[in-house]
């Protein structure tokens, strides 16, 4: 059995012993969901971070964050993080202290618990073999950047059983920031992957450093796949530092 197959297999069984906490929630998020018009957004967003944080908590998960000085007052962020693992995003939702969006994967989109949480928050679904789709789903997201609406995007667009080396960051994944002119805000997530050593048995700590921004004046000029590269060596190298 392959790693990430056995962190599934892990994750699915830690979940199931903590059914009672967590998919007791599963109702209330399914007619919220249904419901949007009924309830403010922030209801909705708070209930999702509710989630997060007992999901995180039943896998024995606890943050280091760091840098959280870095992050700019102005809403509007393009937030780049590197991808380890599946509980990447609720690692940035938990740690991330204003109401964030994200760029998901059209696939993932549908799958049940992320389809409805999807419909409460700002959400972007990127169909990799649909070029007219993701024209238009970059379209989208330049304007709820420039609306000043926060979004995480995981340029690798995937992860590997090693995290010690980033995945190519793509350049396409950067045109809605330069268009909307937004602040970029690289972020490294180190050792998130290692969460299923132990099967969550003990507290494993996982790290998000929050970097220094990268503002339009910084990088005015540059092509889509130079500002991609520079990103990625900026959180690689705090990956280097301190990945297990």
């Amino acid at each position: 059995m392959g790693v990430r197959n056995k962190h599934t297999r892990v994750l699915i069984n830690i979940l199931k012993d903590n059914i009672g906490n967590i998919f007791k929630m599963y109702p209330r998020l399914v007619h919220l969901a249904k419901n949007p018009d009924k309830y403010p957004f922030d209801v909705r967003y708070n209930y999702i971070l509710q989630i997060v944080s007992a999901v995180l908590k039943a896998c024995n998960v606890e943050l280091d964050v760091q840098g959280l000085e870095n992050i700019p007052e102005e809403d509007g962020l393009f937030v780049c993080a590197n991808h380890q693992d599946k509980l990447d995003a609720l690692v940035m939702w938990e740690s991330f202290p204003r109401t964030l969006g994200v760029v998901i994967d059209g696939s993932a989109s549908q799958r049940h618990f992320a389809r409805e949480m999807f419909n409460m928050i700002p959400a972007i679904a990127m169909f990799k073999d649909d070029m007219r789709s993701m024209m238009k789903s970059i379209e989208n997201l330049s304007k709820e950047l420039a609306n000043k609406i926060n979004y995480l995007i995981f340029p690798e667009g995937k992860y590997e059983d090693d995290c010690k080396s980033l995945l190519p960051f793509s350049g396409g994944s950067f045109k809605a920031a330069v268009k909307a002119n937004s602040i970029i805000q690289p972020v490294a997530i180190v050792n998130c992957n290692h969460v299923y050593d132990e099967g969550f048995k003990k507290p494993f700590k996982v790290q998000v450093h929050y970097l220094k921004p990268i503002t339009p004046t910084e990088y005015k000029g540059m092509k889509t796949v130079e500002l991609a590269n520079m990103v990625q060596e900026k959180i690689q190298s705090i990956v280097s530092q301190f990945q297990i």
